[in-house]
C-alpha cells in the first residue's frame, strides 16, 4: 500500500501547523477531501481523521485534538474553492457534525462518474480501478480509526484517497466541460446539500418507515410523533436511533395507540428496558398525538401504484433506458422510481427532481411519453 504513496503525508495536531496549511490553501481552487469517522454505537459520527489534497501534499489532520478549526471551515465555506469529495453523505455528517454547516461547490465524484457513463453509485475503489488502473486495498476500511497512533497501514490508506481522488476530480472536471455536463454536476450537488438539511428534520422522520401508506390519518399523526420523538431522544443520547426504540416498533405502535404500559409488552422491538426507560413518554406521544384535531390530522401516504400503473412505469423507464443508452449515462441519473411514481400520480406536472437540466433531457420527454400512453390506454 505504502508504494502507491507518491505524495509527502504530513500529519497536522498542532494549530500553527493547520492555520498555515489553512492559510496556503486559500489561494488553491480545488482540494480533495476525505474523512475518517467512527458511529457503530453513536447517533452522530465521531470525526477521527480529516485528509485532504491538494494537488502535491496529502495532508492529514487529527480532529480529536482540541484545536480551533474556523480557518479550515473558512475554506469549506469558501465557494471559490471546489471540494472535490467521493458519495459524500456521510462526509457531510462530519462537517455538520464539527462546524454546525456544509461545505459549498462540493464537487462529488461518483455523482461525476455517473454522468460520464461510469456507471451509477460507483464505489471509489472501482472508479479507482476503472479510472487509473489501480487496486486499492480494502483493509483498513473498519480499522479503529480513533486510536493513536494511527498504524503506518491507516496512515498509507487515508493518504492513497485523497492523492488519487484529486487526480480523478481534475480529470472528470475537464471531461465533464468538455461533454457539456459540468453544469449537470453543479446541480446535482447543490440538490445534494438541499436535501441533506430536509433529511435532517425530525418532523420527516416517518418518511423512512416502510408502510406508512397503511396508515390511516391518526395512526399516520402518531407515527410521526413517535419519529420525531425518538429523532429527539437518539441525538440527546447521542445514541442510535433502534436503541431508543426498534423501528418495526413504531408502526405497531401508531396501528395500535395502546394506553398502558402493560400493553407495550410483547411488542415486537419494544424490549423490558425500553420500557422501564421510555415507557411513558411513548405513551404520552401517543396520547398527545391522538387529541390531535381531525381538520389538522395529516394527509395519509399514497398507496403504491397499481397494475395499470405499474405497466405504465416499465414503459416509461425502457424508454429512459433507451435515452440514457444513447447518451451513455446510467438510467438511473436521468430518473428514478420515485420519479415515474410522482409523474403518474400528478399527470403532467414534472417533480422538483426532474427540473434543472433533467426538464430540457428527459422531463419534457416523460411527459409527451406520459401523454402517448393515457391516449393509447383510452
Amino acid at each position: 500500500m505504502s508504494s502507491l504513496v507518491k505524495q509527502p503525508i504530513h500529519w497536522v495536531d498542532s494549530q500553527v501547523v493547520l492555520d498555515e496549511w489553512c492559510a496556503r490553501w486559500q489561494n488553491h481552487n480545488l482540494l480533495a477531501i476525505d474523512t475518517e469517522f467512527m458511529r457503530s454505537q453513536t447517533f452522530y459520527p465521531k470525526a477521527a481523521l480529516l485528509q485532504v489534497n491538494d494537488g502535491a501534499n496529502n495532508v492529514l489532520i487529527d480532529p480529536t485534538k482540541k484545536l480551533d478549526f474556523s480557518a479550515f471551515a473558512a475554506l469549506l465555506f469558501n465557494y471559490g474553492i471546489v471540494k472535490a469529495l467521493h458519495s459524500c453523505t456521510e462526509d457531510l455528517e462530519v462537517f455538520h457534525r464539527l462546524f454546525g454547516a456544509l461545505p459549498n461547490n462540493v464537487f462529488d465524484t461518483q455523482t461525476a462518474a455517473a454522468a460520464l457513463g461510469y456507471g451509477y453509485s460507483v464505489g471509489y475503489g472501482a472508479l479507482v480501478k476503472h479510472s487509473l488502473n489501480v487496486e486499492l486495498s480494502k483493509g483498513e476500511t473498519r480499522s479503529n480509526w480513533l486510536q493513536r497512533p494511527l498504524s503506518q497501514a491507516q496512515i498509507n490508506y487515508a493518504a492513497i484517497d485523497v492523492e488519487y481522488l484529486f487526480v480523478i476530480a481534475q480529470t472528470f472536471i475537464a471531461a465533464l466541460k468538455t461533454q457539456q455536463r459540468h453544469h449537470w454536476v453543479e446541480e446535482e450537488c447543490a440538490s445534494m446539500l438541499e436535501n441533506f438539511y430536509l433529511a435532517q428534520s425530525p418532523q420527516l422522520a416517518y418518511s423512512r418507515i416502510k408502510g406508512a401508506w397503511k396508515l390511516d390519518a391518526q395512526q399516520l399523526a402518531c407515527l410521526i410523533a413517535l419519529c420525531e420523538w425518538r429523532e429527539a431522544r437518539a441525538q440527546f443520547r447521542d445514541v442510535p436511533r433502534n436503541r431508543v426504540i426498534k423501528e418495526v416498533a413504531l408502526m405497531k405502535l401508531a396501528q395500535r395507540k395502546p394506553v398502558r404500559l402493560a400493553q407495550l409488552h410483547g411488542i415486537e422491538g419494544i424490549t423490558d428496558r425500553m420500557i422501564r426507560a421510555d415507557g411513558a413518554d411513548i405513551l404520552k406521544t401517543i396520547a398527545e398525538a391522538c387529541e390531535i384535531p381531525e381538520a389538522e390530522l395529516p394527509q395519509p401516504v399514497p398507496h403504491p401504484l397499481g397494475g395499470e400503473a405499474n405497466r405504465s412505469v416499465k414503459v416509461l423507464r425502457e424508454k429512459v433506458t433507451l435515452l440514457a443508452d444513447s447518451l451513455g449515462v446510467a438510467p438511473e441519473l436521468l430518473a428514478k422510481k420515485r420519479d415515474y411514481e410522482s409523474l403518474l400520480r400528478n399527470g403532467d406536472v414534472l417533480p422538483k427532481s426532474l427540473s434543472g437540466w433533467r426538464k430540457n433531457v428527459v422531463g419534457d420527454n416523460l411527459i409527451v411519453w406520459l401523454k402517448q400512453l393515457q391516449v393509447s390506454a383510452s
